[in-house]
């Protein structure tokens, strides 16, 4: 990914950053964006009352154990809301953990 890509297409938490955004591409020394893998195996049941077990991937930090939990139930209620004709019923989180981190390499 091309810095100048980065750059425009970054989103921004607070009006401070937008001096980052606006950078040249050669002020920024970092050549890798870091980024944490976790895992969720789970369980639930469908709407026709099929049992079934599937995988899902958070990004986020390596240390944010304490919260992949409510991060991946909030996903599923926003999944339910979203699409009510396929929602998942009885989600049970089989096991949580932290894969490892990938590196997208900034040219």
């Amino acid at each position: 990914m091309k810095i100048i890509d980065f750059l425009k297409d970054c989103q921004l938490d607070n009006s401070e950053m937008t001096e980052f955004k606006q950078i040249h591409p050669k002020q920024l020394i970092s050549e890798e964006i870091p980024i944490s893998i976790w895992k969720i195996h789970y369980s639930y049941c469908t709407l026709r009352e099929n049992f079934k077990k599937a995988y899902k991937y958070i990004l986020d930090n390596e240390n944010a154990w304490d919260r992949i939990e409510d991060i991946f139930m909030d996903y599923i209620k926003e999944f339910n809301e979203k699409y009510p004709e396929r929602q998942l019923l009885n989600v049970k989180i089989l096991d949580s953990y932290f894969m490892g981190k990938i590196y997208l390499k900034l040219e």
